[in-house]
């Protein structure tokens, strides 16, 4: 089964302010390399929502590392909705005492 995936705002913000941050710092090559990792990722997560591991603070949350800065979280919502929200593209980077999810 693929579940259907839904951008959560924050998400979508996350995600969008990673790339504006590529466009400022990088070339076009590190901003393609991104997008597809994101996609090949998120199409993972739609097929095997189980595949990635489960966050030390909350046991329906899972992450998954998108490159060496970026880690994606996202949650399953329960049957019989089957659809997976993604909700933040954090930077690894930052103190992970701001993480709010």
């Amino acid at each position: 089964m693929v579940y259907e995936i839904k951008w959560t705002s924050r998400a979508k913000e996350s995600y969008d302010s990673n790339v504006s941050y590529l466009e400022k710092e990088w070339s076009e090559k590190e901003i393609k390399n991104f997008v597809i990792a994101v996609e090949e990722k998120v199409r993972l997560i739609a097929i095997f929502p189980e595949l990635f591991i489960v966050t030390n603070k909350r046991k329906h949350i899972r992450k998954t590392i998108i490159n060496k800065q970026i880690i994606l979280f996202y949650r399953q919502q329960p049957p019989p909705l089957n659809r997976i929200e993604l909700l933040l593209f954090w930077d690894s980077r930052r103190n992970p005492a701001d993480l709010k999810l």
